[in-house]
């Protein structure tokens, strides 16, 4: 199989076969955990196919999703790759902090 030329279009195809692996993964884990007891419920089903596929389309599109935007958020961001590490910078306050008084006015409340 070979990527795409483009780089972004390589970029989408890389991270969306991790969504898929990543929902895949996340699938078998529910069903051998047997959460909420979904495996028992499944097999027990007529059909046992297509809650487990519809339930894979759900994981696939989530997932994927999330791996797919989360790449494309970090396309700018140079802090990885090694390199030095930089520290951000401390906020350094000239004066300390002092309470002010504030003056509250308050109503009567009129008798009925």
């Amino acid at each position: 199989m070979r990527l795409p030329k483009d780089p972004l279009f390589r970029l989408l195809f890389v991270n969306g076969i991790a969504g898929v692996a990543i929902a895949i993964l996340v699938l078998v884990g529910i069903f051998w955990a047997n959460i909420g007891n979904l495996r028992t419920l499944v097999a027990a089903a007529e059909d046992p196919v297509l809650p487990v596929l519809m339930l894979g389309f759900g994981l696939v599109i989530t997932l994927g999703s999330v791996v797919i935007g989360s790449a494309i958020m970090l396309l700018g961001d140079n802090s990885g790759g090694g390199g030095t590490r930089r520290i951000a910078p401390r906020f350094k306050f000239e004066n300390e902090l002092r309470a002010v008084p504030v003056a509250a006015a308050s109503r009567r409340r009129s008798p009925r």
